[in-house]
């Protein structure tokens, strides 16, 4: 009985305890004198969403009779007289192609793997190799961008059998590379009329047509206007063979909000980020800036950088960056103005607030984006991770805060 009795009054003793506890800092959290705020690194931009199509000078190529094989890598830069494509006369002529194709690439891995044994560092170098193709597989896979990890991945699996050949005897791997070249031999005598489709003008190339080749020209950008962006309908997707792309230039034409626009001219430079298809921002010229129609303008970009990279891209939304600013990130709040009719915070070193003078280079929504004043010195320079005071019954600088 005198246990239990023992028990209770402890009991009853922890929670008057731990009551009394909180209660205590409940009252020095709201009865505080003064609250701070740690100062960071921050960025902060100012966009302008768009939306709008990417436009280039595009040929689509003309059809041919037969069964198609693409020669030519999506992106890769043609010049005249270079072969985009092959055209067959039957599906097994193509099949025929491929097997060839697929006897020549364990003929270059069977050869690889014949001069490891006349290179001792051969198998270590092919090592490295395979490690650095899964980390571009990640990366691409990472990035979304489809394409490169296809290329990637094919890259990697003929690393990975030429590493596998390479446990094989000498013997066994000349016996297959003989093998290799007579069944190529067979092969290529069975092959008969192909027809090379070669490049007339230098130009980059694409096997992908969306039926827009003809109505997204630079020639219409002349006379854009909102308008002329809404509606649009595809026409005629080509011939299977694909399109030429032709000079340097391409170019974002979108529509944005008349207010918007207040904030561009003609010249500009301003940094384009697409939603999806091309990760990389990319800096582009403002070259035309439509009259006002319904609130909203055309706006023409142009970019002299990455067309391999944007052939396949067309309608997309993204955003125009206007402007960057970089600083310490504070309260708007904690901002004071000391006698001498300096612009600065208050900063706690030790016990005492300290004044370090800054420089306001942005002001955001309820913070501000400042920087170290050039002329201040030692411990009256503001730095990342410096305590700022934000709220103070009384605030001086060397005044001992309690």
């Amino acid at each position: 009985m005198k246990s239990s009795l023992a028990f209770r009054l402890l009991f009853i003793a922890l929670l008057a305890a731990v009551l009394l506890y909180f209660a205590v800092q409940g009252y020095h959290y709201f009865s505080s004198p003064f609250s701070t705020s740690v100062a960071y690194q921050s960025v902060t931009e100012e966009t302008i969403p768009a939306t709008g199509y990417l436009v280039r000078s595009e040929e689509v190529l003309p059809h041919v009779d037969g069964t198609l094989r693409h020669v030519a890598a999506e992106g890769a830069k043609i010049g005249v007289g270079q072969t985009i494509a092959q055209s067959y006369r039957s599906a097994g002529a193509l099949d025929t192609v491929t097997k060839i194709e697929a006897l020549e690439l364990q003929k270059q891995q069977l050869e690889f793997a014949l001069s490891s044994y006349l290179d001792s560092d051969a198998a270590l170098k092919l090592d490295s190799s395979i490690t650095t193709s899964v980390l571009e597989l990640q990366q691409s896979l990472a990035g979304g961008d489809y394409t490169v990890a296809q290329e990637d991945l094919s890259a990697l699996k003929g690393a990975i059998l030429k590493r596998d050949y390479s446990f094989s005897s000498q013997e066994e791997i000349l016996a297959g590379i003989e093998d290799a070249k007579e069944q190529i031999r067979q092969l290529r005598g069975t092959l008969s009329g192909a027809q090379d489709i070669t490049a007339q003008r230098t130009g980059i190339y694409s096997y992908h047509c969306d039926g827009y080749e003809d109505l997204l020209t630079p020639d219409m950008l002349q006379g854009v206007m909102p308008s002329s962006l809404k509606g649009l309908s595809p026409g005629d997707t080509g011939s299977g063979i694909g399109k030429m792309i032709y000079g340097e230039t391409w170019y974002f034409a979108a529509t944005i909000a008349q207010s918007d626009a207040q904030r561009l001219h003609t010249g500009q430079t301003v940094t384009l980020r697409l939603s999806k298809g091309f990760t990389q921002d990319v800096d582009t010229t403002v070259e035309r800036i439509s009259a006002e129609e319904n609130g909203q303008v055309a706006v023409v970009l142009s970019c002299r950088k990455y067309l391999s990279e944007v052939s396949q891209l067309r309608q997309l939304s993204g955003e125009l960056v206007i402007d960057s600013y970089y600083g310490l990130r504070i309260p708007s709040s904690a901002l004071r103005v000391d006698g001498d009719g300096r612009t600065g915070v208050y900063c706690m070193i030790g016990q005492e607030a300290c004044f370090k003078p800054c420089i306001v280079d942005y002001q955001g929504n309820n913070y501000s984006l400042v920087k170290a004043d050039p002329l201040a010195e030692g411990t009256d320079i503001l730095r990342h991770g410096d305590e700022v005071i934000v709220t103070a019954s009384t605030l001086s600088d060397g005044v001992l805060m309690r």
